[in-house]
C-alpha cells in the first residue's frame, strides 16, 4: 500500500451505499492526484461530521462525462439525472474506484479532527501526510 492518503468528504447517503457495496466508484468534478493503491479516508459530512471509514483506491478514471457514465454510471450510486447535474459545465469527470472498504473501529469526530490533527474537513478532498493519517486512524489501516 502507498503512503499517500486523501481525505474525501462524502454525504451520508453515499457513505451508506459504499458500506453496502452498491457504490463502487466515487465521483469528483476535479481529478485528485492519487493512484491505484493509495489510501482514501472517508469523512461523512453533516449531520454525522465524522471520519467513518477508509478504502484502497483502485482505478482513477478521467474522461468526458457522457463517456464516464457509460463506463461506470451504474456503479456510481447516483441516477443519470443526478450524474448529469453534478457534472454540468464540466469537460472532464473523474471516478475513483473503491477497493476494499472498511469502517473505522473508532470514528473520528469533527472536534477530534480539529483538536488532534488541527485539520478541517474539506468540501471535496484534501491530501494528508503520513503523520496526519497515522494520528487520525491509528491502528485502523
Amino acid at each position: 500500500m502507498s503512503s499517500k492518503a486523501i481525505l474525501l468528504s462524502i454525504r451520508p447517503q453515499y457513505v451508506s451505499l459504499i458500506e453496502s457495496g452498491q457504490k463502487t466508484y466515487e465521483l469528483r468534478r476535479k481529478r485528485p492526484k492519487i493512484q491505484d493503491g493509495d489510501l482514501a479516508l472517508i469523512y461523512e459530512s453533516s449531520p454525522t461530521k465524522s471520519m467513518v471509514g477508509a478504502f484502497i483506491v483502485g482505478d482513477v478514471i478521467s474522461m468526458e462525462p457522457g463517456k464516464l457514465w457509460k463506463e461506470i454510471g451504474k456503479l456510481s450510486g447516483v441516477s443519470k439525472t443526478q450524474f448529469d447535474k453534478y457534472f454540468e459545465g464540466c469537460n472532464e469527470a473523474c471516478a475513483i474506484e473503491i477497493q476494499r472498504y472498511w469502517p473505522l473501529v473508532q470514528r473520528v469526530g469533527l472536534h477530534q479532527m480539529r483538536l488532534k490533527v488541527k485539520i478541517e474537513p474539506p468540501q471535496s478532498y484534501r491530501y494528508l501526510c503520513e503523520t496526519q493519517t497515522g494520528m487520525l486512524v491509528g491502528n485502523d489501516t
